[in-house]
């Protein structure tokens, strides 16, 4: 499958920064995939669950609030007030609350 570049920022640093396949995340409207090549955008993110697919499996994010960015280089760039590993999807969200 087609990757693009990912980069999780927070305040205490950079939490993911590699290739991904596709990732899911909660925007204003909702949640919203974003897969290689999309097309440019942005987004404000609200506090919840952020999974992210790379060829070694499925990463689980408990994410604050923030800004997500995909630029036409095929890169997604993500500002965070926090971004928290979670080992699974009920772990991120019971951190989210």
């Amino acid at each position: 499958m087609a990757t693009f570049q990912l980069t999780i920022v927070t305040p205490v640093g950079k939490r993911f920064d590699g290739p991904a396949e596709s990732l899911t995340a909660t925007g204003e409207e909702g949640a919203f995939g974003i897969l290689a090549h999309h097309a440019p955008m942005i987004a404000s993110l609200r506090s919840g669950v952020m999974t992210v697919q790379t060829e070694s499996g499925t990463s689980f994010f408990s994410m604050g609030e923030g800004v997500l960015e995909v630029s036409m280089g095929n890169s997604v760039i993500i500002l965070a007030d926090r971004a928290n590993p979670a080992d699974s999807f009920d772990t991120a969200k019971r951190d989210k609350e």
